[in-house]
C-alpha cells in the first residue's frame, strides 16, 4: 500500500515580494491542475482566491511531505520559539513549505509559460516538415485491394505513400527499416482489415473473433506514440464479428467506405498538408464498398 504524499506551494510575485502566497497540503492530482499545468501554460494562477499573472511570478517553490501540514506546524511552532525566531511578516505555515524534499526544480523546467512555447515551437517544426515533404505513412495487412486504394487517392493528391515493403532493405532489420523509413513522416495511415482469428484461450475457439494482423497494431501503437493520435488515421473495413482495439475504439476509427476518401483528405488537411480534394474526383475507381 502506497503511503500519501502531500505538496505545498509557495509563490513569491513581485507585486508583493514581503508576502509570499502559500497552499498547503495538495494531492499530485491538485498540484498538476491547480499549479503546473497553469505555470507551464503561462495561464493564471489562483491561491487563496488571488489571481497571480504569470508575469508577476518571482519565484514558485514545491515541497513534498510525507505528513500533513497540521502535524508539521506544532514541531515548528516548537522549534521557532527554542531557536527565538521570531521574523516579522513570516507564517508558521510558511516554514511548512521549507519541510520535507524539495522537488521544485523536478517539476519547474522554465519560466512561466515555457511548455506553450514549447509547443509553439514544435507545430512550426511541424509546419516546416510538412511544407518540405509530401510523404504519408501507409501501415497495412494483408489486404492489397485496400492498400492499393488508398495509395492511389494520396497519389491524386500529390502525396507519396510509404508502404514498407516498397522501400529498399539495405541490410537491414526489420525494425531498423520501419524506424528510418518512418522519420520525419508528419502523417500516418493505418489500415485495419479482418485477416487473423482471437480470443482468450480459455474461451477458444468458440469466441474467436476476426482481428488484424498484430504487426499493424504495434505499427498504430508507433505512430500514436510519435505523432500523436491527431496526425494518425485508421481506416477499417466494416464486417460482421470483427474486434477492433479496444483501448482506443472510437477515437480514431473511420469506416473504410463510400466517402472514407474526403474524410481522409480532412484529416490531412487538419495536420496541415495543402491537398485539394477535388483531384480525388478525376477517375476515382476507389472499391471500398
Amino acid at each position: 500500500m502506497s503511503k500519501e504524499e502531500y505538496y505545498h506551494v509557495r509563490i513569491t510575485t513581485e507585486s508583493n515580494s514581503w508576502g509570499d502566497e502559500i497552499k498547503l497540503d495538495l494531492s499530485k492530482g491538485q498540484l498538476t491542475e491547480r499549479f503546473l499545468n497553469p505555470y507551464e501554460n503561462g495561464d493564471i494562477i489562483t491561491v487563496n482566491g488571488k489571481p497571480i499573472k504569470p508575469n508577476d511570478i518571482i519565484r514558485i517553490k514545491i515541497n513534498r511531505t510525507a505528513e500533513k501540514s497540521a502535524g508539521l506546524l506544532p514541531k515548528i511552532i516548537t522549534e521557532r520559539k527554542a531557536s527565538n525566531d521570531i521574523v516579522l511578516g513570516i507564517s508558521d505555515e510558511w516554514y511548512v513549505t521549507d519541510k520535507g524534499e524539495d522537488i521544485t526544480d523536478e517539476l519547474i523546467k522554465g519560466p512561466p509559460g515555457y511548455k506553450r512555447s514549447e509547443n509553439i515551437k514544435k507545430s512550426s517544426k511541424k509546419k516546416e516538415i510538412i511544407s518540405k515533404t509530401k510523404k504519408v505513412f501507409v501501415v497495412h495487412g494483408h489486404d492489397g485491394e485496400m492498400k492499393l486504394a488508398v495509395a492511389r487517392s494520396l497519389e491524386k493528391l500529390d502525396l507519396e505513400p510509404i508502404i514498407l515493403h516498397e522501400q529498399p532493405n539495405k541490410g537491414r532489420t526489420i525494425i531498423e527499416k520501419f524506424e528510418d523509413c518512418s522519420e520525419d513522416i508528419p502523417f500516418a495511415i493505418v489500415l485495419l482489415s479482418p485477416e487473423d482469428k482471437g480470443c482468450e484461450v480459455k474461451n477458444f475457439p468458440g469466441s474467436s473473433k476476426l482481428r488484424t494482423r498484430q504487426n499493424v497494431i504495434l505499427e498504430l501503437g508507433y505512430f500514436i506514440g510519435k505523432l500523436g493520435r491527431n496526425n494518425v488515421l485508421v481506416l477499417f473495413k466494416e464486417e460482421d464479428d470483427f474486434e477492433l482495439p479496444s483501448d482506443i475504439l472510437g477515437i480514431l476509427f473511420t469506416p473504410f467506405k463510400n466517402g472514407w476518401e474526403l474524410e481522409m483528405v480532412k484529416e490531412l488537411q487538419s495536420c496541415g498538408f495543402n491537398v485539394d480534394a477535388n483531384k480525388l474526383l478525376k477517375g476515382v475507381n476507389s472499391k471500398s464498398r
